[in-house]
């Protein structure tokens, strides 16, 4: 017996059949937790439109792109605003590119996230790729952490205790540097990161084939040094 499909049904399968169709149109092709740096600034450029901020951090040109296919970290969309204003970079969601403009190499980026819920789905997606960082402090309102990857080092702090426009939100910066570009990585490691440039100084010296912060730790709590140990999660 042939069964005919009533209306209804006919109409719920052009339903899905037009959503997939949608999607495939806007299919994700950038995601930066894909990025490895240094990388050529065509590959950026060929898939997303970046405006030249005519602004340079440790002799690298500044580029910014707010574009919803620009803010794909590890699969998730960070794409987001303070009080609907995605096209305004000091309440908007953006993602800035530092390009060595000699070479035309992308040395690092930057994520700004401005809201609660974005800044959620950013830590997430770090510690699903990446798990567990070595690099941990925390207090009641911010915290900074550290992850090494492929040549790659992500510093990323959290804020709770922004406020714009009088409204208060959970913000988020994560920096990712080339670790050869020692200018813009020596430009990261300051507040809250400061303590990673006395242990790569301190790894530097070391005769460990394998020295860890956790190796940098006790040995400034043998020495007395206690204070590196403060709001440290271990």
């Amino acid at each position: 017996m042939i069964k005919i499909k009533t209306n209804t049904q006919l109409r719920i399968a052009g339903i899905l059949l037009l959503n997939l169709l949608i999607q495939a149109c806007h299919s994700q092709n950038f995601d930066l937790a894909t990025l490895k740096l240094p990388v050529a600034e065509s590959s950026i450029t060929s898939k997303i439109k970046l405006d030249d901020q005519k602004f340079q951090v440790g002799n690298l040109n500044e580029y910014i792109s707010l574009e919803k296919d620009a803010l794909y970290f590890s699969g998730k969309s960070l794409y987001g605003s303070i009080d609907n204003s995605p096209n305004t970079s000091y309440m908007a969601n953006g993602v800035r590119f530092y390009i060595d403009k000699k070479t035309n190499q992308v040395e690092a980026y930057r994520l700004g996230i401005k809201t609660t819920a974005e800044t959620s789905k950013l830590e997430k997606g770090l510690e699903e790729k990446f798990g567990k960082t070595f690099y941990y402090y925390k207090d009641p309102d911010m915290n900074f952490r550290i992850w090494e990857y492929n040549g790659n080092t992500y510093f990323l702090e959290v804020n709770s205790t922004t406020v714009y426009n009088g409204e208060h939100t959970t913000s988020s910066d994560l920096f990712v540097v080339n670790n050869k570009c020692e200018a813009f990585l020596n430009y990261c490691m300051a507040g809250g990161f400061g303590y990673y440039q006395d242990y790569l100084n301190a790894k530097k010296k070391s005769n460990k084939k394998q020295y860890t912060y956790n190796d940098f730790l006790n040995e400034m709590k043998a020495e007395g040094n206690d204070y590196y140990l403060k709001k440290v999660v271990r």
